[in-house]
């Protein structure tokens, strides 16, 4: 069983915004260097910014492509944003798909 990471924004934390920004780079640079990778990653709401151009994880997202690790942009989400033209990591993703990762066998870590 694997973990699964549904991620909702593009910082970590919420009262300062470059520190929660700093962080997010970290710790995607992180995962994309730790021996033991998540099942999928599953970006919806402002996480869909961490797959976009001019996203500073960019190389690090593709470095866990590389690794096998499915990506999955919320597709609403991506339109809502203007976004839709910018993914440059990991597919356009639906919510029935997300809510199919959610109700799977993997563990869900959820990063809001």
């Amino acid at each position: 069983m694997g973990k699964r990471f549904f991620i909702t924004t593009d910082r970590l934390g919420r009262d300062n915004e470059e520190l929660g920004r700093l962080l997010m780079r970290n710790m995607i640079y992180s995962l994309a260097r730790s021996p033991e990778k998540p099942a999928a990653l599953t970006l919806v709401n402002e996480g869909v910014r961490l797959a976009c151009e001019g996203s500073e994880v960019l190389d690090d997202l593709q470095l866990l492509t590389e690794a096998g690790v499915p990506i999955k942009a919320c597709g609403t989400c991506l339109d809502f944003l203007g976004l839709t033209d910018s993914l440059r990591v990991g597919d356009v993703g639906t919510m029935p798909q997300a809510v199919e990762a959610l109700l799977g066998s993997d563990q869900i870590v959820t990063i809001a």
